[in-house]
């Protein structure tokens, strides 16, 4: 597993990382003790940081990342955020899980068909006393004395202004419950305004081939500051690998300009004897200044297929430069088979 230094916080990284926003959740139909082996099995291959919520199954995700790590909390990074405040609603629905999963999977009821007015809305909370609150809950759920890097979860424009955040911060810090801080920003913007705070570690960024934006301006901002990049959805949210396995890019993608740019970087990895999928990973990770990688997982299969598309060969510069090229509008792809 290839390491990497996460910018000036003295931590190494595996080059990917474990998301975690899959794991556990009342509409999860994966079983817990699979969650446990799947976790136990990414660090057992050498993936050593674990990128988790408090959002996250309304902290389920969060315990289960620190019952998998029992005994082995020394070999992890643990990363996890703050900042949103779990509806009455779904936080009694996760308190009752045991009883409504069973309930839930027999009747074949997902999440996207329970009404919002029940699943209720999370609101945002960054004050100085609930980020200290915050923690504290996440260090019981995690089952740690330490969190190695705790972000602001999609903090908005005028709470990344005001920076009244750091203090408290930089309090939990000085008392050895969390080693470094950072952001996990929803967009460019945010990312920017972020870096405008001394203290930072680290910024969490979606970059993948779909959406190269980052590397533009955000990231060699980072990188030049000595700050972490965490880059996300790498896969495009799974776009990339049901378009590995799905050839009817019209049925799978309705949007025109996704369809034509999977088809367009499709095309470039099959060039080259790649999967789509490894080309998609190789994009992010080879990305200079990116400290590492997430990806999400539900199964050991997704698991080690990620491994192995990190062990194919690094993207050579022209592999790059073809993926970041602009698409030609007269060479459209959509409908053809590829």
């Amino acid at each position: 597993m290839r390491r990497r230094r996460l910018g000036a916080t003295g931590l190494t990284v595996s080059a990917i990382g474990i998301g975690c926003a899959r794991i556990g959740g009342v509409f999860d139909r994966t079983d817990r003790a699979s969650h446990l082996r799947l976790l136990r099995h990414a660090l057992d291959l050498g993936i050593t940081f674990f990128d988790t919520s408090d959002l996250y199954a309304h902290g389920e995700s969060e315990r289960l990342l620190g019952e998998a790590l029992r005994g082995s909390r020394s070999r992890a990074i643990i990363a996890t955020k703050l900042g949103y405040r779990i509806p009455m609603q779904s936080s009694f629905a996760s308190r009752a899980k045991p009883l409504l999963r069973p309930l839930l999977m027999r009747a074949g009821i997902h999440r996207e068909r329970v009404p919002l007015a029940i699943r209720g809305t999370p609101s945002q909370d960054f004050s100085p006393g609930y980020v200290v609150q915050a923690a504290e809950r996440s260090l019981k759920r995690l089952g740690t004395d330490y969190i190695d890097l705790y972000q602001l979860h999609s903090p908005p424009r005028p709470i990344l202004e005001e920076g009244e955040f750091i203090e408290p911060l930089e309090r939990l810090k000085a008392a050895g419950k969390i080693r470094h801080w950072g952001v996990s920003c929803e967009t460019i913007d945010h990312a920017l305004l972020a870096l405008r705070h001394s203290g930072i570690a680290s910024v969490q960024l979606l970059l993948n081939v779909l959406d190269p934006a980052a590397l533009a301006e955000a990231i060699p901002r980072a990188a030049d500051a000595g700050v972490g990049v965490i880059a996300r959805q790498c896969f495009a949210g799974g776009l990339v690998t049901r378009a590995d396995a799905d050839t009817d890019l019209d049925r799978l993608i309705p949007d025109k300009a996704e369809r034509d740019t999977i088809a367009r970087v499709r095309r470039i990895a099959e060039q080259r004897g790649r999967r789509l999928s490894e080309l998609a990973l190789q994009f992010a990770v080879g990305a200079a200044g990116v400290s590492v990688a997430l990806v999400g997982v539900s199964t050991e299969g997704h698991l080690e297929a990620a491994v192995r598309d990190l062990d194919a060969p690094p993207l050579a510069a022209a592999e790059r430069a073809a993926v970041l090229e602009p698409p030609d509008p007269a060479s459209s792809t959509i409908g053809r088979s590829i």
